[in-house]
């Protein structure tokens, strides 16, 4: 099914949501959601990456070992996420340019839910909320959807928007916090040459205020408040947010933010 079985998790006999997946899938974003100080705890560079097996989209299941023999670009998303909107159109460009390569999104919790798009309460707000990908952004990757309780999202680190480039024997040779198609690309460039991608910096760009306005309007009126309180704290750190880190895809911590150019 995924990559651990705890029962514990789902739903309870009475059908309703678990305690672990009531905590997951938040109602409101808070800061401490995703603290700036703390470790990326996914899978690292050099180990094998968790296996899974889930449904996509249409029903079909999926494993990460069944494509074994390909290279495997894995993103974490979803609706309500800016940072991940505004790397849809470049990253299905990417897939259109390495047509070998299995590239797959992960549909994981909303990360600013709203009055419009709120917390998964079954598996089936989870795909409808990811149909919204393919209708309204026009995302063609295939899209995974995570258990409710975010079984696969937690084995890879739980934050919004990662990425992972997976060799075709399992292996993690590149990974960054925040997804940058540029480096992605970069890597998948230079693991497929058989070089080493591991020191590649990832520079992801903070999404264009227009990007944000637009998501965060479709998930609803609570998720543009929670981003306005939220605010202070980001200019606060940003210095933390933009300090080099070539290590940062290595070791887990934070890679630099760049401000996206205006369009």
């Amino acid at each position: 099914m995924t990559t651990s079985g705890s029962a514990s998790t789902g739903p309870q006999p009475n059908g309703q949501p678990g305690q672990v997946t009531l905590a997951y899938n938040y109602a409101r974003f808070r800061p401490s959601e995703h603290p700036l100080n703390q470790e990326f705890s996914g899978p690292k560079i050099g180990d094998r990456a968790p296996d899974f097996r889930v449904a996509d989209i249409d029903g079909a299941e999926v494993a990460l070992s069944d494509l074994r023999g390909r290279f495997v670009v894995l993103e974490t998303g979803c609706a309500t996420c800016p940072m991940f909107g505004k790397g849809i159109v470049t990253m299905n460009a990417l897939a259109y340019r390495f047509p070998d390569v299995a590239f797959l999104v992960l549909y994981i919790r909303e990360a600013h839910p709203g009055e419009n798009l709120g917390p998964h309460r079954s598996q089936a707000d989870k795909t409808a909320a990811a149909n919204v990908l393919r209708q309204e952004d026009r995302e063609g990757r295939r899209i995974l959807i995570d258990t409710l309780d975010g079984q696969v999202h937690r084995a890879y680190g739980s934050m919004p928007n990662a990425v992972y480039v997976i060799d075709p024997n399992g292996i993690v040779v590149f990974r960054s916090v925040w997804n940058d198609p540029a480096a992605v690309e970069k890597a998948l460039q230079q693991a497929m040459a058989g070089g080493d991608p591991s020191q590649l910096q990832p520079g992801p760009r903070f999404a264009p205020p227009a990007v944000i306005w637009r998501i965060l309007r479709r998930a609803g009126g609570q998720a543009l408040r929670d981003v306005v309180v939220m605010i202070p704290l980001a200019v606060r750190n940003f210095p933390k947010l933009a300090r080099d880190d070539v290590n940062s895809a290595r070791d887990g911590r934070f890679p630099r933010l760049r401000k996206s150019p205006r369009r």
